[in-house]
């Protein structure tokens, strides 16, 4: 019977546990498994490279990941998901630190942290709404901005006006919206 020898990586039926620590221009991952630590590194910030790395080294895997809530958004999270890669997204404050890690705060003691925490079981995903309602709510934000935005602008004209004396007419002051009508541009513009 011969013996043969195989170099091929097989990782089927084990969990691997990834925490990033996340970063506009890079990111900090530790990658462990049950039971060891297998490697800390820094990578671009693309889900895609991540799940790359994860597939050629730790092939058959099962691949759980984890990052904290934050600037960046869901997305992140959408395309580990659609990579086949069971993620979770947590509260910065919901994430148990030790004394020490509070004094050493780094990005590779904190990737580190997230996927020990990960492992443990300890983390608790927060609600990730939907594609469709993060895009409703990002409108509804951006609207609100456009209004004080031009409430404010119209507020400093109507301040600069009253600064250099200029009446304001009682047929433009009545209405409770403010009456930015054509006929008040136009007033306006037609001032010296």
């Amino acid at each position: 019977m011969k013996c043969v020898q195989s170099n091929k990586l097989d990782f089927s039926g084990q969990n691997i546990y990834v925490g990033i620590d996340v970063h506009l221009k890079s990111w900090s991952v530790a990658i462990l498994s049950e039971h060891s630590v297998l490697k800390r590194f820094s990578q671009s910030p693309e889900p895609e490279a991540l799940h790359k790395y994860l597939v050629s080294n730790y092939p058959g895997a099962n691949y759980f990941s984890v990052y904290e809530a934050g600037f960046c958004g869901f997305w992140i999270h959408e395309r580990l998901t659609d990579l086949g890669i069971t993620n979770i997204v947590v509260n910065p404050a919901d994430v148990p630190t030790m004394s020490k890690e509070k004094l050493r705060k780094t990005d590779a003691v904190d990737c580190n942290k997230l996927a020990r925490e990960l492992r443990s079981g300890s983390l608790v995903g927060i609600y990730v709404p939907g594609v469709e309602t993060l895009e409703l709510r990002s409108l509804i934000r951006m609207r609100n901005l456009i209004v004080k935005d031009s409430t404010r602008a119209k507020n400093r004209i109507k301040s600069l006006l009253r600064f250099h004396g200029v009446e304001i007419p009682e047929e433009f002051t009545r209405c409770s919206v403010g009456c930015w009508s054509k006929r008040f541009l136009s007033w306006l513009q037609a001032l010296e």
